[in-house]
């Protein structure tokens, strides 16, 4: 039988590129009363540039690059010599015991919420009604990128907006997927509960850090910078991670 020719549980083609969602994992017959199961399945792509299916394939990518710069910094604070110092430093505003307690603490948290993230769990902004989530719903305002429901957070939701579509997936030193999706992840309440104090990418929240380190400790974006970030100059670090 040729690759092609492949058939799953379902009897239908196991070819990864074709959309088949799992609707109901029972037996459906039509003798016995109520056997039917009625189901709406929304099938509008969440990013208009690529299928469901490609969107979920970039959002493991971007996962698993994600833990590999999470593992980098989880080495740093264990090693916590000068070089990882000036790192923390430059992103929260400082290198104290506070904030090394902090990442000590998160950073390992953080990288167990990014393996437990599944390609069905990150929605379409406008489907957070149907998870029933405990959270009122953002609307699209044309900028916002992804959203999270703090109170959720162990069930690992995170709603795509479309300008998130438009962000490159990996960059070093600017706004991209793959440090929105690090952003996200710090918000949820086992890992860091991290706020929106300020957005904000590159040198510019460097800057704001140091005047506000207590702000800079608890900034999404600060969490996803200082993992993710790297100086145009080492665009190596891209190349090998993603």
């Amino acid at each position: 039988m040729n690759d092609s020719d492949r058939r799953n549980e379902h009897s239908f083609k196991s070819d990864e590129d074709e959309e088949w969602i799992l609707v109901h994992t029972g037996a459906v017959t039509n003798t016995t009363p109520g056997s039917l199961v009625h189901v709406t399945i929304n099938t509008l792509p969440i990013c208009e540039n690529m299928s469901n299916a490609e969107f979920r394939r970039l959002i493991m990518r971007l996962r698993d690059a994600a833990l590999t710069l999470i593992n980098e910094r989880i080495a740093d604070v264990a090693r916590w010599d000068k070089s990882a110092q000036d790192r923390v430093k430059r992103w929260f505003g400082r290198s104290d015991q506070f904030v090394h307690n902090r990442l000590s603490f998160g950073l390992p948290r953080l990288a167990t919420a990014m393996q437990q993230l599944q390609p069905e769990k990150i929605i379409r902004w406008d489907e957070q009604k149907g998870m029933q989530i405990s959270c009122a719903i953002t609307p699209d305002r044309g900028v916002n990128d992804a959203a999270v429901c703090k109170p959720d957070s162990a069930r690992r939701i995170i709603a795509i907006y479309p300008h998130f579509c438009t962000l490159p997936d990996a960059d070093v030193s600017t706004n991209c997927k793959l440090k929105v999706l690090i952003h996200e992840c710090t918000h949820y309440i086992d890992t860091f509960d991290s706020d929106d104090v300020i957005y904000g990418f590159g040198s510019g929240i460097g800057y704001w850090a140091q005047t506000d380190p207590d702000g800079a400790c608890r900034n999404a974006d600060n969490f996803a910078c200082y993992i993710a970030h790297f100086d145009a100059v080492s665009e190596f670090v891209e190349k090998r991670i993603f």
